[in-house]
């Protein structure tokens, strides 16, 4: 019973208007109960991230994001926008790591990890390494990076990933006494 009503919540996100939606627990659920493989499913990202370090002097070895000049400091900033297409590069524990680079490693993933939201369901949302959604500082490609961020980063999917997903219903009698 309990599979069904995960089932019947999954299948009613599936339906509303929008083509991408918010992966949530219960979709995850539905996900490897069915066995579809996550590294064929495409992620997005909800909304903006920002990231920002400040250059030392001898530090000119940027591989990631932009060197800016703020103050007289140089400051290396990594945008992600909204919408932004990523992968999976590893599944560990509860984390999902995923790349919106492409060719990128590890080293350039983002952690998503289920974190209670609204109404009592978990979205995958941005989390540091250690799992924790409260954080003001990411390790990303290396190095340490302070979060600009006002909103929660969480991740989207596409609904077409569940286009080939077939759903067996059967419906119970009931049983009488005799």
């Amino acid at each position: 019973m309990k599979r069904l009503a995960i089932l019947l919540v999954g299948l009613g996100m599936l339906s509303s208007c929008s083509e991408k939606t918010q992966l949530t627990g219960s979709l995850m659920t539905l996900i490897k109960e069915n066995q579809l493989p996550l590294d064929k499913i495409q992620f997005y990202n909800d909304n903006a991230l920002f990231l920002e370090r400040e250059l030392n002097a001898s530090d000119a070895n940027v591989k990631s994001g932009k060197v800016m000049i703020v103050n007289g400091k140089s400051i290396n900033r990594v945008n992600l926008e909204p919408q932004t297409p990523g992968v999976l590069i590893k599944e560990q524990q509860e984390q999902l790591l995923i790349s919106f680079e492409a060719g990128a490693g590890i080293e350039k993933s983002l952690h998503f990890a289920p974190v209670l939201g609204e109404r009592g369901e978990y979205f995958y949302q941005l989390v540091d390494d250690l799992g924790s959604p409260t954080f003001s500082r990411l390790q990303y490609d290396g190095n340490k990076y302070l979060l600009y961020n006002k909103k929660k980063v969480r991740l989207l999917i596409m609904k077409s990933s569940f286009s080939g997903l077939k759903v067996n219903s059967k419906r119970m009698r009931g049983n009488r006494i005799k």
